[in-house]
């Protein structure tokens, strides 16, 4: 059963990076500026970030199964619609619907919970993850061949495949779960958490650019503050709250931090070092000397980190039973950070990126394998999907609040007449990488050291 969702996870671990190279085609195809073309990328993470705790809800309500089929007919949709695009505004509604494929994950990851023997979620699990990590990588593999000798709308008509293949799957081999509740819908609380993720995340991704004390980043930042707060209040007042006391009590507030500082470090790694491996070996005095990569040669420096993903994910398991259920996230996140670390130190050749990308490629993949399994540990059983939906979106928020702080940081440290970074600035964003994983290392030492499952 875990090979099919597995299957469907990929297409969502592709998507995470599948557009990145494609940025300056759909600036130059569609003649937008760099700051529109961006909103392919911000407009997919606002309506996944709104989508997935709202879908994840649903599940646990009306049937895993049948919420997980409807979002990848829509994400599928969405996806042949963004092949198919024949303007920009057409590209960006399409966008927004592949959000909603961002839901399929912590979908996925409860049905592996609830139909796998207990003796066997852990594995599930750890295969399924380890296709996020995976797909991840390949992403920028794949973009880069599709962009470099083919088109953009090829990426989009590969990824419609999976998505189709998945689909199949799903339909065919994945039995329908019986649990179900009738409840009502958290109207009040599906749109002030809409309206707050969406301030937040509008926030944190204009911020690098309208600058971080600029009135309307203040403003979104306050937005966001206020929708959030009335969602405390609104959700300790109503009967069947979108997001329950279960999955926010201090074990599961612990594991969705810990993903949120996991995912800072490795997006950093993940979209920063197919930037320097792209940057001109010779550029102007006092920047840093990237390796001249094509696209594709930037991608295939990250596929040994993405075949290594694979490797390491069904292994977790056994360290979950061997060292206790704290130590594949403890283990991961220290090799996060030495490998973050080993970046900000060497990273002068493509031979030691490699070598610094081994460290990161198996951290990630423990990371990856292993909140899952603590989500499912921790949350009731008839809120995993709810729980890990709530732990998907922190974990894209921590990603962003990563990537856009590098992204400023790179910038301040530009050269006076060029877009290129001076030297050492790539060794503060990897250190500051480094900083994230070792707050998350803190963190999980929190964690209880004993717990059932519910």
């Amino acid at each position: 059963m875990w090979s099919r969702l597995a299957v469907r996870v990929l297409a969502y671990g592709l998507l995470q990076t599948l557009v990145a190279p494609a940025l300056p085609a759909f600036r130059n195809h569609f003649g937008v500026s760099g700051d529109w073309s961006a909103w392919v990328f911000t407009l997919y993470l606002l309506s996944g970030a709104v989508l997935t705790p709202v879908l994840a809800r649903l599940g646990d309500r009306r049937g895993k199964r049948r919420v997980l089929l409807a979002t990848l007919a829509v994400f599928g949709a969405g996806t042949v619609l963004a092949a198919l695009a024949w303007n920009f505004p057409v590209l960006l509604l399409a966008r927004a619907a592949q959000g909603a494929g961002a839901a399929a994950l912590p979908l996925s990851y409860a049905l592996v919970s609830m139909l796998l023997p207990r003796q066997r979620i852990g594995q599930g699990l750890g295969i399924v993850s380890a296709m996020i990590g995976a797909g991840t990588a390949l992403g920028f593999v794949l973009g880069g061949l599709l962009v470099d000798h083919a088109s953009w709308r090829w990426m989009f008509a590969v990824l419609a495949g999976v998505i189709a293949v998945a689909f199949v799957l799903v339909a065919k081999w994945i039995p329908d779960d019986a649990s179900r509740r009738d409840e009502p819908q958290d109207a009040l609380g599906t749109l002030l958490l809409s309206l707050g993720l969406v301030a937040l995340l509008l926030a944190i991704t204009q911020g690098s650019h309208a600058g971080w004390l600029s009135a309307p980043v203040l403003g979104l930042f306050l937005a966001a503050a206020v929708f959030l707060a009335a969602l405390a209040v609104a959700e300790q007042r109503t009967r069947h709250p979108l997001l329950e006391p279960s999955v926010l009590q201090r074990s599961m507030l612990l594991t969705h931090s810990a993903a949120a500082l996991f995912y800072a470090a490795a997006l950093i790694f993940f979209l920063l070092v197919p930037t320097l491996a792209q940057l001109p070996a010779h550029g102007p005095e006092g920047t840093t000397r990237g390796f001249g990569f094509s696209i594709t040669a930037a991608g295939l420096l990250m596929l040994p980190s993405a075949l290594l993903q694979i490797l390491v994910a069904p292994v977790v398991p056994r360290l979950e039973r061997a060292f206790g259920h704290r130590a594949p996230l403890l283990g991961g996140l220290v090799l996060v950070l030495a490998g973050s670390a080993a970046l900000a130190l060497w990273h002068a050749t493509p031979a030691q990126i490699l070598a610094d990308s081994l460290l990161l490629g198996a951290g990630a993949a423990a990371s990856f394998a292993a909140l899952p399994s603590l989500v499912a540990r921790f949350a009731p059983h008839h809120a995993i999907a709810t729980a890990n939906g709530l732990n998907t979106v922190v974990r894209t928020v921590g990603g962003v609040i990563g990537t856009q702080v590098a992204i400023a940081i790179l910038s301040s440290h530009s050269v006076a007449g060029s877009e290129v970074p001076g030297e050492g600035a790539f060794t503060i964003v990897f250190t500051l990488g480094a900083v994230f994983s070792a707050i998350g290392v803190a963190v999980v030492l929190f964690l209880p050291r004993s717990a059932t499952r519910s």
